[in-house]
């Protein structure tokens, strides 16, 4: 993330707090993948404080390799699986979900393709101004980085239900702001805004028991 190792721990433990909140309101299983979003978040940011001192010149345990290929499988490989996997799994009506189902068949292919590239060529990670920068030496494909984005994004502004499309709205702009903004650093950067926008994930969960408790009075 941009700014800190202190910003990157401040959003790790917001995003984890708000994720085992989440945890503890679920209903069923079928929405935890739902709830665990904030805290996959969280250690993705967790990883990022660490590349942070790590590169800063502070000895930590875990190579910056390890940490930036971390990163990089939460960030290529997880994401584009789990959102549309967690969105689909709570969404009520049948044609949205058989459009996340398709997205989500887009988001293995997106995966596969994000592994491979980490397999033949591991990630680095450099400080470059106030961001992380990470780069293996090859190029992302334009038709994946369409489909990459397609399978993060999209799902959430599917969702019908309000907090989630929130949620949508918030990793949307953050994507149009790393572009134009810090485009050397985009995961980096627009990973910190999703992150911080998956706190409203909590908001599905805690309406939902809100709205419950009121037709108990």
């Amino acid at each position: 993330m941009c700014f800190s190792a202190t910003a990157s721990f401040m959003t790790s433990a917001a995003t984890s707090a708000a994720g085992v909140a989440a945890l503890s309101r679920m209903r069923r299983p079928g929405e935890l993948p739902l709830a665990a979003i904030p805290l996959v978040f969280g250690a993705q940011q967790a990883v990022e404080g660490l590349l942070w001192l790590s590169l800063g010149g502070t000895a930590i345990p875990i190579p910056d390799l390890v940490l930036a290929d971390a990163f990089a499988v939460l960030a290529l490989v997880v994401w584009p699986v789990l959102s549309p996997l967690a969105i689909g799994l709570v969404e009520p009506e049948r044609g949205r979900r058989f459009a996340l189902a398709i997205l989500c068949a887009l988001g293995v292919g997106v995966a596969v393709y994000g592994l491979g590239g980490i397999a033949t060529a591991p990630y680095k990670a450099c400080i470059a101004g106030s961001s992380l920068v990470y780069a293996n030496g090859h190029a992302y494909a334009n038709v994946a980085l369409a489909a990459y984005v397609a399978s993060t994004c999209l799902p959430p502004l599917l969702s019908s239900n309000r907090s989630l499309w929130v949620f949508g709205v918030l990793v949307a702009a953050g994507l149009v702001v790393s572009t134009f903004l810090f485009f050397a650093a985009l995961f980096s950067v627009w990973c910190f805004f999703a992150a911080t926008g998956s706190i409203a994930i909590y908001a599905f969960f805690a309406v939902r028991r809100g709205a419950a408790l009121e037709r108990k009075v």
